[in-house]
């Protein structure tokens, strides 16, 4: 691989962040708990937020509550908020969806085990504020887990692909020689660097290019789809090449931004609300001292007289007490102001979702199923655009690669030999499982389905009631089976289409016996009345009745 290409799509990628950076450094400076440096960093502390600009932290705490709110409602730790499930065509296989499962409660177990929870609370933060967070999925081999690196916005470069997929993440590393030739081997490193490394005097740091994208001439030569190059940028040599079969940096955007790679954030639309808050927090201040250290008015003639500590005696002529000291200029509508701050909060509340947050706190405190799945419609419903793109575009492809890793360290359950496949370079693999989610969110959306197919039944009872018939139309395995996953229950709970056809067959034969059993009992009974009032014999049209049945 040639250094210069990487060095060439970095610099390319460059003028897709460019527009977002000026963005960003205003965004941090009201709304990131700290201020990144948006230049790529050079090793060194970010410069901190100079808080004495900041008069209110409303738009800070908001995006923070974004944050967690994706952790706990979304990706909950002490929840199993995931769930693998096969292909469409092997969902009625039981060995297949039992394989899945035990797949499924050990990612939730490798997970557990690992940095994704804390890691994955940076890129919510990211993307919450920023409208971007990134982070990758590695096996560590030293340590036998799961590992997950997030990026802070501002220190990556991305591209995406004539779908709007991101497909490339370019970003910079800065090495000494001696910590490259320990990551790289010195024998990897231009000969410039193995000198440094061998001189322990040498402690110069080095910029080191590092890309991860997809190249179709790559994967025919490797059988890699994807690929990780890392250059010396000075030099444009190679130190590094690996390469994998799911692709290990995961992008997520809160929205998209026209056809740039890059998200937009909800603070994006808060910012004005945001910056007039704290003019008004400012004034409010300003207000507030006046009124505990009030200005003093007093005569020209009393100047150097007056005492304004707590415990000073200015001494006038009580004959002339238009001469005594006063306040002045402390007459400023505290109301007017403190009004005006309730709605900003409110309206920066309101676009960073913490009203949905509110209200799934209050339905674990004090609310009936029915009322609560009628206000959650409204708030879920709004919410639901970015839940979508955060499940398509980044928790599916991360747990769809987490699963890969564990099958290939050999961490996974045996797999039924049926879904066994085995690819050009002899690896073993099996079909790539379908994601469903349990979360809270996913779940409130679900059920919105469920209430709408009742709300239908319920609207057009009275012409079920009239027409029976027409019940016809409805497909009750469908809806029964969708429901039941909507409410968030196991999968196992329910049996497998040919289980379901087969207990059908079965009480169908029972009835069908128990049928046949009514009708002899019932043809001996003609049988005995008849011979009873013939004398004994039976009437020939009695017998023939009874043959024919």
């Amino acid at each position: 691989m040639n250094g210069e290409y990487v060095i060439s799509k970095r610099d390319a990628l460059k003028r897709y962040r460019t527009p977002h950076e000026q963005l960003w450094d205003e965004v941090a400076e009201l709304s990131m708990p700290r201020k990144v440096s948006i230049d790529g960093g050079d090793g060194t502390l970010p410069p901190m937020i100079d808080s004495a600009q900041l008069h209110d932290s409303t738009l800070r705490t908001a995006s923070l509550q974004l944050a967690n709110g994706f952790c706990s409602l979304v990706t909950p730790r002490e929840e199993v908020w995931h769930n693998l499930t096969p292909p469409k065509a092997l969902r009625d296989n039981d060995k297949v969806v039992k394989f899945y499962r035990e797949c499924s409660e050990e990612i939730t177990y490798r997970l557990e085990q690992s940095n994704f929870y804390t890691e994955i609370q940076e890129v919510y933060l990211d993307r919450a504020a920023m409208g971007t967070g990134l982070d990758f999925s590695e096996w560590d081999a030293e340590n036998d887990e799961l590992n997950f690196r997030h990026l802070p916005i501002g220190t990556y470069y991305i591209g995406q692909d004539h779908r709007g997929r991101c497909d490339s993440v370019v970003y910079e590393c800065n090495y000494t020689a001696k910590q490259a030739a320990g990551e790289f081997g010195i024998d990897n490193l231009p000969e410039k660097l193995q000198k440094e490394a061998r001189d322990h005097k040498k402690n110069e740091s080095h910029v080191f290019v590092i890309c991860v994208d997809k190249v179709k001439d790559w994967e025919v030569q490797t059988n890699f789809p994807y690929r990780m190059v890392c250059v010396h940028e000075d030099s444009k040599h190679v130190c590094h090449e690996q390469g994998y079969y799911e692709f290990p940096a995961h992008v997520t955007r809160y929205l998209k931004w026209g056809n740039s790679p890059y998200g937009y954030a909800p603070t994006w639309v808060a910012l004005p609300e945001a910056h007039k808050l704290s003019f008004l927090q400012k004034q409010m201040d300003v207000l507030a001292e006046k009124a505990a250290n009030p200005p003093i008015l007093a005569p020209a003639s009393m100047e150097g007289e007056i005492g304004i500590g707590a415990l000073d005696i200015t001494y006038v002529n009580d004959l002339d007490p238009n001469r005594a000291p006063r306040e002045w200029g402390t007459s400023g509508r505290y109301d007017i102001g403190q009004d005006r701050i309730e709605q900003k909060k409110k309206a920066i509340q309101e676009i960073m979702h913490g009203d949905l947050f509110r209200l799934f706190a209050q339905i674990d405190r004090q609310m009936t199923a029915t009322e609560a799945t009628l206000r959650q419609a409204e708030k879920v419903m709004q919410f639901s655009p970015t839940f979508s793109r955060l499940t398509s575009e980044y928790l599916d492809p991360k747990l769809r690669r987490i699963f890969g890793i564990l099958w290939r360290q050999g961490k996974m359950p045996q797999a039924p030999d049926e879904i066994q496949m085995v690819t050009q370079d002899q690896n073993v693999v099996v079909p790539v499982p379908n994601i469903a989610y349990n979360n809270r969110i996913s779940l409130a959306i679900k059920s919105q389905q469920n209430s709408s197919y009742a709300e239908f039944m319920a609207m057009n009872q009275s012409t079920v009631e009239m027409q029976p018939e027409i019940l016809d139309n409805l497909n009750g395995d469908v809806h029964f089976r969708e429901s039941w996953r909507n409410a968030g229950l196991p999968e196992d709970g329910l049996r497998s289409e040919e289980e379901v056809d087969e207990t059908r067959q079965a009480r169908a034969e029972q009835q069908a016996q128990q049928a046949q059993m009514e009708q002899a009992a019932q043809a001996t009974a003609m049988l005995k009345d008849a011979s009873a009032a013939n004398g004994g014999e039976v009437p020939a049209e009695v017998s023939e009745a009874m043959q024919q049945q």
